[in-house]
């Protein structure tokens, strides 16, 4: 092994790179994935995972290691997120907190709070929370509410 690689993963498999850049055909080829399929840079939350095109160039040398990860055309990815600790699945990307609350079967009235860098954090019940997979919520009696 070189001492100048650099690595990554596509799709759970890791490989290594001895360039600083790589092509979404490269990825493509590497991590024999379809035509048909999309695919995505994993990017950390607060931030959308990046769609990467054939031409789309990726420098593999930023911090920490890239996760290019695929996807069928139009598939809904259903990742796994913990509502009072139970695991529900729910599709990547966008969702409202009430939709987060229904599938978690927390009451409407209650407040919902989501694990953030190991602190709970109170969610307005307007707001949208991007879902990558993992995320931690937790649903109670609105503090200060009479019954």
């Amino acid at each position: 092994m070189k001492n100048n690689t650099i690595k990554f993963i596509i799709n759970d498999k890791h490989f290594e790179s001895d360039e600083q850049y790589i092509l979404g055909a490269k990825v493509r080829a590497i991590g024999n994935i379809s035509k048909d399929d999309e695919i995505f840079l994993a990017i950390k939350r607060p931030w959308e995972d990046e769609s990467i095109a054939d031409d789309t160039k990726v420098d593999l040398a930023r911090p920490g290691i890239e996760h290019f990860f695929s996807k069928k055309h139009g598939e809904e990815k259903l990742v796994s997120i913990y509502v009072d600790n139970i695991e529900k699945k729910i599709s990547r990307g966008k969702h409202s907190v009430a939709e987060i609350k229904k599938i978690g079967g927390v009451p409407a009235s209650y407040e919902l709070e989501e694990v953030i860098d190991g602190k709970l954090t109170p969610l307005d019940d307007n707001a949208v929370v991007l879902i990558k997979g993992g995320e931690k919520f937790f649903g109670h009696v609105r503090d200060g509410s009479s019954s």
